[in-house]
């Protein structure tokens, strides 16, 4: 591997000191990182001195790297975008922005250490935690820690400089003035180790002492202080009744689930502190083409402890590689003690990590509205699972010319338009035959039935006879369908297979509004496909008249004016502004129409 790093070591001295965007490669050829630089020498030969876990991560999985040069940084930045968008490399697509995600700082390298919001992880002897995937969940800890222990919030330089009177915060009893010396460093301290037991999620360790000042203060009859410590009490005791808990060993660990979706993901961290689930944090993620198990782990892993707190034990869903040796070393480095990564290995962790991947996908299902649509499918149809994916089929012609067929898909209630696909029908009778058109589609789409899996659901645009049509072909192909329906427009009936009577929803029912969304959408997505195959040969008819006007020039008139009706009203000055269509050709194609009105 070493040699590996010395070769490209020598080619980035090669490089030249412009403005430009540099891509690592790994063995295979595939993109692992994306970055720009005001300076392409000098930026990416800092990889090789430094000793971060991103640049060691790079450098270890690199065998080969190339620059473009830009002639501004703003030509750099657009390049970069564009080509993070084309490759969605591994390294550039999780957690890429600190600035996105906010931690806690509590800066112990203060004489009187204050909790703030970073938005950087820094190394400079301050203790962060995070990171959090709301800035506001941030602010409210601030703000119970300032009731709870009284830190101090200030920016003075303390004792260097401060302030000549106490601020407001130490008169509503929200801080202990250490810039007025009212308290002693060492009492300051104690509050600190107060905090951290706090932030570590040890509430009952914080009741059992804040308790045993309540009952000092009672004994001497200082009932005032005695309350504001038993409301303080009664804080945390809410706080700790609110979490969950899910281990009686009082083991401090994360669990980590992954919920992958096309080229989507998203990460779910609980955090498990004395045996208490006290938070849960989600992370969206984009993924490359090809991301296997071991790539989503390392990456994620490595990105997300680079910033925050690392606990004892790190407990992902599933095994890996030799990675994991890498990573464990750079965990035991960061924490400065020994960190156990590892898979679950007890029913209760299988059990989290089960409730995690529900959490995330409920959370992938974008609002209440789809979540009963989609619940209330899976109820009235017994199906064994929420059917997140649904595809709908629809056919268009005009007494069987230009006929096409749709296909149109939905991902958690919502289009996903990469995958709709438009079907040019070949089969081509003296009388129009519907059945035949669809069964024509359904035949052509379960050939890419291995890179293409069947959804959970597939609607057909129509009714009893479209659906024996469709499973006609299944039958054929010898293809056991997830579950196919029928939604037909005049009543809204549903028919299903095995059942003669078709199902009847409802008007305000959740599920027949999505199954009407798709069935609509497919229709809308097959006609307009048929309106221009009929706009194209109506001006393809037109156009073959005119001399000079071939199949490239036909092309190119159909893309900049859509029907032929446009074309008819362009005047000659909009012709000529067509590129790759002349001077000559413009008057031509405008007198032929010119005359003929």
């Amino acid at each position: 591997m070493i040699f590996f790093i010395m070769d490209l070591k020598q080619k980035v001295e090669n490089f030249p000191e412009s403005t430009g965007v540099y891509i690592f490669y790994d063995h295979s050829g595939k993109v692992i990182y994306v970055g720009k630089a005001k300076n392409l020498r000098k930026r990416v030969l800092s990889y090789f001195n430094d000793d971060s876990p991103k640049s060691n991560y790079i450098l270890k999985k690199a065998k080969n790297i190339e620059f473009y040069i830009t002639d501004t940084e703003t030509e750099a930045l657009i390049l970069e975008s564009v080509l993070i968008k084309k490759y969605r490399p591994i390294m550039n697509v999780q957690l890429r922005d600190d600035k996105q995600y906010p931690m806690l700082k509590l800066t112990l390298y203060e004489e009187y250490p204050r909790l703030v919001l970073a938005r950087r992880f820094e190394d400079d002897g301050a203790r962060y935690y995070g990171p959090y995937t709301q800035s506001g969940t941030v602010r409210e800890t601030i703000s119970m820690v300032k009731k709870i222990f009284n830190l101090r919030s200030c920016n003075w330089n303390l004792p260097k400089s401060k302030p000549k009177r106490p601020c407001l915060n130490y008169f509503i009893g929200n801080c202990k003035a250490p810039c007025q010396n009212y308290i002693t460093k060492e009492e300051y301290w104690e509050i600190v180790k107060g905090v951290i037991d706090f932030l570590d999620g040890k509430y009952e360790e914080i009741i059992e002492k804040l308790y045993d000042q309540m009952q000092e203060y009672s004994k001497n009859l200082e009932f005032e202080k005695a309350a504001k410590i038993r409301d303080k009490i009664r804080l945390l005791q809410n706080l700790s009744e609110k979490q969950k808990i899910v281990s009686f060993n009082r083991e401090n660990k994360d669990l980590i689930q992954f919920y992958v979706e096309d080229h989507k993901a998203k990460a779910l961290v609980y955090l498990i502190r004395e045996g208490k689930l006290i938070e849960k944090r989600i992370f969206n993620l984009t993924l490359p083409e090809i991301c296997s198990n071991d790539e989503l782990i390392e990456s994620f892993v490595l990105q997300y402890y680079s910033r925050g707190e690392i606990p004892e034990v790190i407990v992902v869903p599933s095994p890996f590689s030799e990675e994991e040796v890498n990573l464990k070393e750079f965990l035991c480095k960061r924490k400065g003690s020994e960190v156990v990564l590892r898979t679950p290995e007890n029913e209760e962790e299988e059990k989290l990590l089960g409730m995690a991947l529900k959490d995330l996908t409920i959370e992938s299902i974008k609002s209440e509205k789809v979540w009963l649509a989609l619940s209330e499918l899976q109820r009235i149809f017994n199906l064994q699972n929420l059917p997140v994916s649904i595809e709908g089929y629809d056919i268009s012609n005009l007494q069987g010319r230009e006929a096409v067929g749709s296909r149109v898909y939905f991902q958690n209630g919502y289009p996903e338009k990469t995958k709709y696909r438009r079907y040019k029908i070949k089969y081509t009778p003296e009388l129009p035959n519907d059945y035949l058109m669809l069964q024509e589609v359904i035949r052509r789409r379960l050939k890419n039935i291995e890179e293409d899996p069947l959804p959970d659901i597939m609607l057909i645009d129509g009714g009893k006879g479209q659906l024996s049509a469709v499973l006609e072909v299944f039958n054929e192909l010898k293809i056991e369908p997830k579950f196919i329906l029928a939604l037909a427009k005049e009543k809204e009936e549903i028919f299903v297979p095995g059942r003669s009577e078709p199902i009847l929803l409802s008007y305000d029912s959740p599920a027949l509004h999505l199954l009407q969304q798709v069935r609509d959408e497919a229709h809308r997505f097959a006609v307009s496909y048929h309106r221009k195959l009929r706009s194209k040969k109506l001006m393809d008819s037109h156009l073959d008249k005119i001399p000079g006007v071939g199949e490239k020039r036909m092309k190119i008139l159909l893309e900049a004016f859509s029907t032929l009706e446009n074309l008819k009203k362009a005047s000659l000055e909009d012709l000529k502004k067509v590129p790759g269509i002349s001077e000559k050709i413009a008057e031509k194609i405008y007198l032929y129409f010119h005359d003929s009105s």
